[in-house]
């Protein structure tokens, strides 16, 4: 059975194509889409993306930054040791220093399990 693929975009995303956990629906307003784990399904992508091999991508970056942790470009930038101006800049144009890339990740694993400092 081929079940379809959705292709999820939250965030800017470009490469997360969902399997399952969703349910698409009609609507007055056209199809839409129910996500059945919303918090469940972000974490698992960052996780995903905090364990990939290559450098994160300005989208991925700021997927973590902001949907993964809920932090302003400002308050990250405070736990990196690093200006907003840099902040945003990584995520515009992608090109992260590999310290801030590395932080990230292991920023967002202690988030993961429960360490809100």
């Amino acid at each position: 059975m081929n079940k379809k693929l959705h292709h999820y975009i939250d965030g800017g995303l470009k490469n997360a194509w969902l399997q399952n956990g969703f349910e698409l629906r009609s609507t007055p307003y056209g199809k839409g889409i129910a996500i059945h784990d919303v918090e469940g399904l972000t974490k698992a992508i960052c996780l995903s993306m905090a364990a990939k091999t290559i450098s994160l991508s300005g989208i991925e970056f700021r997927y973590i930054r902001s949907a993964g942790m809920l932090l302003s470009q400002a308050e990250l930038g405070a736990m990196m040791g690093a200006d907003v101006q840099s902040v945003a800049q990584w995520e515009k144009h992608g090109r992260l220093p590999k310290w801030a890339d590395k932080m990230i990740r292991v920023l967002y694993l202690a988030h993961a399990e429960g360490d809100q400092t």
